[in-house]
């Protein structure tokens, strides 16, 4: 890369260096101008509509570092900067990737294995990811990092400042980079490199080599946050039968080592401050998979990744199983370590942490507090090859004896059949709880080209097997699924996907069984909006029956019945959007009919209004019930530095309205304070409802940096 990006020496270096640090601290991102020697990348092509055409509008990246900052410079040319569209400004927001954006990948380890995504949009929007086996993504990942943009006569421009410490200190002196444009305007993406239109810009293995950004001053590598909270909580909430208000200090401190080893530390940490998950309609016999939300656990999350499993039917590390209950309620942990990295070539991610203690659920004896443990380690044999072991130790229930191993094998290979992906993943596990053991195995095979598509998936769960720190829908069972179809891309970048999808669930003792068949075709237009049209084919054979909903019941036996489902969103480019599903058809031996609609208004880049409604409609011999939701979201955001947000929820199961809260302000820099509000009606595993809780916090935070 050019000098900018490599340590300067003399004293001319030494003035360069500190004038840019001014600059940095004196004046907004986005006025400051690039240096003369920063790198300049400006070769990009057309992905779609017409893949490996030149570009019909300019873009202009330029990069260079300080002491301790990676910046980047953008500039988007567009002949039209009044037709730009752009109405986010709130983070981390999915919407934000159908307008006018720019994207960059970067790969530290130049390893196609771990990776980070940052979006901006011309408001200055942020969006982040974490990339991990190559190719997955955590949207859900968050890295402190600076933005500013502005639409300009020319077109529009951003400017980016992403600390170094944010991609750790390794080995590698090359990284790869690679970036992509999209301009909704004429359905246009171009990119850096690996242009195919098939493969995602977040798939590793592709992008321009650049020489290794490092830090000029090491400093201590080290950002202590420490917060200030005050809590109250109703007496559901509490769990003692009194409300309960509290002021406590928090402590989280992270550190970087000059060998890439990254350290996380936290004591007495609450989770009151991450977004409460909005209600969902379960109609089946087994647990809800749910998205984890705080920061501490989404710290190098892919280090942690097992087996392909994630979203997975099971999976033995499920943070969301640390400090919360079974309700969804936030315990905390009264202090936690993490230690992520790489050394002599091998991943590593080591977790332990003491689970603070407290009632499990309302009027049930108190909980002692709970130590548990998690080690993961991944070894690639080559460029596309993993080996990888896993084991965990202890039960966030405090039940003692609990532990588990697991072993995995990766296959990746972007380059088969002549430049189409071929990924494939094998894993076998063994648990322990209080003297029971239990095995599974299993292993997927995908190929999700344009052309042929097929992928396939199977799963044995022994009878004990009991991932503690885990998720697990059932035990005692073998279960596949996969689908094959054919992926076309139309001349004007739309996808038209037809396909048969199937899924195959047997008890090993052969008591229950179920199978199900549905072909479906897809349609995802160049702009963005998607339409599927699918039919199933159901058969399923219970041993125990079960109530899908208050009043009814599915006795033991077997069925076979067929429905309808179709599903249609527009994109969330435009300043009015829908989205619509719609089943209809048979359940089991009587019907369901399922209904929803969403529609979402951006009048302004700093408001957004978004109003569900949900019907499902069970009709069974032994009974009939309608299960109704409404939500209505209100999002506000000033700046990209303030941002609120209210949640409204009812269901008539629960015959609550559930209220969540959030306002988010950064201050200053490095200064922030956090508002939750949370007045929810749980609805337990088991569809008994508890009583409305209530909590409420405000939390300051700091981060120091040394």
């Amino acid at each position: 890369m050019a000098a900018a990006l490599a340590a300067g020496t003399g004293l001319g270096g030494a003035v360069r260096r500190a004038a840019l640090l001014l600059a940095a601290v004196l004046a907004p991102l986005a006025r400051a101008s690039a240096p003369e020697d920063a790198l300049l990348l400006d070769a990009f092509i057309q992905t779609s509509p017409s893949t490996g055409a030149p570009p019909t509008r300019r873009t202009e990246l330029r990069l260079w570092q300080d002491a301790r900052t990676l910046h980047v410079q953008i500039r988007a040319h567009d002949p039209e900067p009044g037709a730009i569209v752009a109405r986010q400004m709130r983070r981390d927001v999915e919407g934000m990737l159908a307008e006018d954006q720019v994207t960059l990948v970067l790969d530290a380890e130049g390893a196609g294995r771990h990776g980070y995504l940052f979006a901006v949009n011309p408001h200055g929007a942020q969006f982040d990811a974490l990339i991990y086996d190559g190719g997955q993504m955590r949207f859900d990942w968050d890295a402190r990092w600076e933005s500013e943009a502005r639409i300009e006569p020319y077109g529009w421009s951003a400017r980016l400042a992403i600390p170094l410490s944010v991609f750790g200190h390794g080995e590698s002196t090359t990284w790869r980079l690679n970036a992509e444009r999209w301009m909704p305007r004429g359905s246009e993406r171009v990119r850096l490199a690996g242009a195919r239109p098939d493969r995602p810009v977040h798939a590793l293995g592709e992008g321009v080599p650049i020489p290794a950004p490092r830090p000029e001053h090491q400093g201590w590598g080290l950002r202590i946050k420490p917060s200030l909270r005050l809590t109250h909580e109703s007496p559901a909430a509490s769990g003692t039968g009194r409300a309960r208000q509290r002021l406590e200090p928090g402590l989280e401190l992270f550190h970087e080592s000059e060998a890439g080893l990254r350290t996380t530390a936290a004591l007495n940490i609450d989770f009151g401050e991450a977004e409460a998950d909005e209600r969902s309609v379960n109609l089946t016999r087994f647990e809800l998979f749910r998205p984890e939300k705080r920061e501490f656990f989404l710290r190098d999350a892919g280090r942690f990744s097992f087996g392909g499993l994630a979203d997975a039917a099971v999976t033995p590390y499920y943070s969301r199983r640390i400090g919360l209950d079974a309700g969804g309620r936030a315990r905390g942990l009264d202090a936690g370590i993490k230690l992520t990295g790489r050394l002599a070539g091998t991943d590593f991610g080591a977790f332990a942490a003491r689970v603070a203690g407290g009632p499990t659920e309302p009027g049930e004896p108190e909980q002692k507090p709970t130590d548990v443990a998690v080690i993961r380690l991944a070894r690639p044999l080559d460029s596309r090859q993993r080996l990888g072991l896993i084991a965990t130790r202890g039960n966030p229930q405090g039940t003692a004896g609990s532990h588990l191993w697991g072993v995995d094998y990766q296959f990746r290979d972007t380059a088969w059949a002549g430049g189409k992906t071929l990924e494939g993943h094998a894993w076998a596990m063994h648990s322990s709880n209080a003297g029971v053991n239990g095995q599974a195995w299993g292993g997927s095979l995908s190929h999700l080209n344009i052309g042929p598509v097929a992928e396939v998936q199977v799963q044995r769960i022994g009878q004990g097997f009991e991932p503690a720190l885990g998720y697990l829908a059932e035990a005692n069972v073998i279960r596949g699924e996969g689908t094959l179809g054919w992926w076309h891309r139309t001349e004007g970048g739309a996808d038209v996907t037809p396909g048969l999808d199937w899924n195959y669930r047997r008890t090993l003792d052969g008591g229950e069984r179920t199978l199900v068949l549905n072909p479906e075709l897809g349609y995802t237009s160049a702009a963005g909006d998607f339409f599927i049209a699918e039919a199933f084919f159901e058969q399923d054979k219970l041993a125990q029956g079960y109530a899908p909903v208050p009043g009814t019941w599915v006795a033991p036996g077997s069925y076979r019945w067929h429905y309808l489902f179709g599903l249609l969103e527009t994109s969330h480019a435009r300043p009015l959007w829908v989205s619509g599903e719609l089943r209809a058809g048979g359940f089991y031996d009587g019907r369901r009919n399922d209904q929803s609609a969403t529609v979402g208004f951006k009048p302004s880049a700093r408001w957004e209004a978004r109003v569900g409604l949900g019907r499902h409609a069970i009709h069974l011999p032994t009974g009939r019930f309608t299960v109704k939701l409404a939500t209505l979201r209100l999002d506000h955001t000033p700046s990209t530095r303030l941002a609120g947000s209210l949640l409204l929820q009812w269901d008539n199961v629960s015959r609550a309205l559930g209220v969540s809260a959030r306002l988010r302000w950064q201050w200053a820099r490095g200064r922030e304070a956090v508002f939750s509000l949370d007045r929810l009606g749980y609805t337990g595993a088991q569809r008994r409802l508890e009583p409305q809780q209530t909590r409420a916090m405000l939390k300051l935070v700091w981060n120091l940096e040394r």
